[in-house]
């Protein structure tokens, strides 16, 4: 009976050992877009030549701020199995009250509104999807929506605009100070990149975000909370927002409801193109920060060159078009065991539901 438990025991460390081993696909997934990224900026010159400019390169790093940082918050939410359609009426809501809370009460009222309300964005989505049993899809799509209505509600009179005046006040340098030559809104959007890959792989939190979304019945029987984690990625997603909302509007300087149409789909389509599967369970922050890069880039060169917005969109769908048939390959072929990879991270821990 011992020689019989040693022998169906013994394969297990083994496809572990050989799950963690370097691949292709693995490599691929953490470093491609990274290396195609490295690939156009060498290739960018030669269509656009001012693209190396100071001045330029700067202003592609400003721009991609706002886009990283919600993509950083989506990172958590795809690595779960969902995703939320609503960031781009988020973000419309929140600069509207943000501007609306900075002629109130100056810029920490205005900080303080932006995370504030952001995070109400991605608690009332939580509270849709864990109590009330709406699936995400719909829940987020129909709070788009809403968020969007209200923005402009509250700006029935026009849109919100910071006055000329205030160009040298601390809130409107969030968005055009520089540091040692790097925008500050990039460097925020590189310390969140930061804290993200920190909670996403040294903790338990996002060990068990990867388990749920490999699949969340297994997930369950762990001793996983499913609406904890729900609770958790969307309301992520809603700080990401209004962390961006204070780098985006202090750069634009005006805000109403129709800020940012499509934004949702340009996240997705960087968190996607970037290596995180739409079924769940596998997430790479650096993939993501990659690709935000790749996509400012190109919009850069697009709108440099003159291309109409019209197929700007067409250009942003053929990426989204791309991202998704990518998806779908690696996922085909994808060796089992991604689960077991996940879940392997809470070996030798007792499954503490309460704390996710």
């Amino acid at each position: 009976m011992t020689t019989t438990d040693t022998r169906t025991a013994a394969p297990e460390p083994v496809l572990a050992d050989r799950a963690e081993r370097p691949s292709l696909g693995r490599l691929w997934d953490t470093w491609g877009i990274t290396a195609i990224l490295l690939l156009l900026l060498a290739l960018t010159p030669l269509v656009a030549p001012g693209f190396l400019q100071l001045e330029n390169l700067q202003s592609v790093l400003r721009e991609s701020a706002y886009l990283g940082i919600v993509a950083a918050g989506m990172t958590f939410a795809i690595a779960a199995g969902a995703f939320d359609l609503s960031v781009g009426g988020q973000l419309a809501l929140v600069s509207v009250v943000t501007l609306l809370a900075y002629g109130a009460g100056g810029t920490p009222a205005a900080v303080g509104a932006a995370i504030a309300t952001g995070l109400a964005c991605g608690l009332v989505n939580a509270g849709l999807i864990t109590r009330l049993r709406v699936p995400p899809f719909v829940a987020t799509l129909g709070t788009l929506f809403v968020f969007r209505g209200v923005a402009y509600i509250l700006t029935q009179d026009g849109p919100q605009t910071l006055p000329y005046d205030q160009i040298g006040s601390p809130f409107v340098k969030i968005g055009g100070l520089n540091v040692a030559g790097v925008p500050l809104p990039f460097v925020i959007m590189l310390v969140v990149y930061a804290a993200a890959w920190v909670l996403l792989r040294r903790t338990a939190t996002g060990r068990r975000v990867l388990a749920y979304g490999s699949s969340p019945a297994a997930a369950r029987f762990c001793g996983i909370s499913a609406g904890r984690i729900q609770l958790f990625v969307f309301a992520l997603v809603g700080l990401s927002v209004g962390i961006a909302a204070l780098t985006y509007i202090t750069r634009v300087w005006t805000a109403d409801g129709s800020a940012q149409d499509g934004f949702e789909l340009k996240v997705i389509a960087a968190v996607v193109l970037g290596g995180t599967s739409l079924k769940g369970g596998k997430a790479t922050l650096i993939g993501t920060f990659s690709a935000v890069l790749l996509v400012s880039v190109l919009n850069d060169v697009l709108v440099g060159q003159g291309v109409p917005s019209a197929y700007q969109r067409i250009v942003l769908g053929c990426v989204l078009i791309v991202a998704l048939t990518v998806d779908g390959l690696r996922t085909r072929f994808a060796v089992p065991g991604s689960l077991r990879r996940a879940v392997a991270g809470l070996a030798g821990r007792s499954p503490d539901p309460d704390s996710a």
